[in-house]
């Protein structure tokens, strides 16, 4: 077999779609869970699915310590994978999206179980019910101000979407 360096890049571009077509041909999560592990070793496929998950949660808004903390992963790999994202991502960012949609049932229960602890014990949440009544009470000028304040962030993190939405 021919080193990588050694392959034109008409070839490589005839690998990469040979490559494409053979996982597009598959047909639900157990086909393709048996090529991936026919093709790749138990530590590739793991280190494939933890840069698919820290896309995601990078995508999502998550820092990198919590990143860090929740798959076991080095700081570089996690500022690779942004860097990946900041220059393109599509691919990350089409998986993350429709994935997504699986997760958001999960969510929505746990975000049901927060609205009754809200209810419960709403001294606990005072500075989210804070800050809602402060955005009632601005003006058109003021919330459009927060608004353009709010698209210039690099990543908006779960605060900065509610906020976001009730400005809405």
């Amino acid at each position: 077999m021919k080193k990588y360096s050694q392959i034109s890049n008409k070839e490589k571009s005839n690998l990469l779609q040979e490559f494409c077509e053979a996982i597009s041909v598959l047909n639900n999560p157990k086909e393709i869970m048996d090529f991936i592990t026919d093709l790749l070793t138990k530590q590739e496929t793991i280190m494939v699915a933890k840069r698919i998950k820290i896309a995601k949660m990078l995508i999502i808004g998550k820092d990198y310590q919590e990143i860090r903390n929740s798959l076991k992963t080095s700081p570089g790999t996690i500022s690779k994978i942004n860097q990946w994202l900041l220059e393109s991502g599509e691919g990350f960012r089409i998986i993350a999206q429709r994935t997504k949609r699986k997760e958001s049932k999960k969510i929505k229960s746990e975000y049901s179980e927060l609205k009754k602890l809200k209810r419960r014990y709403p001294i606990m949440f005072w500075p989210e019910l804070l800050i809602k009544d402060i955005i009632k009470t601005m003006n058109a000028k003021q919330k459009d101000r927060i608004k353009k304040s709010i698209k210039n962030l690099d990543r908006k993190s779960e605060i900065y979407k509610q906020i976001d939405k009730a400005l809405k």
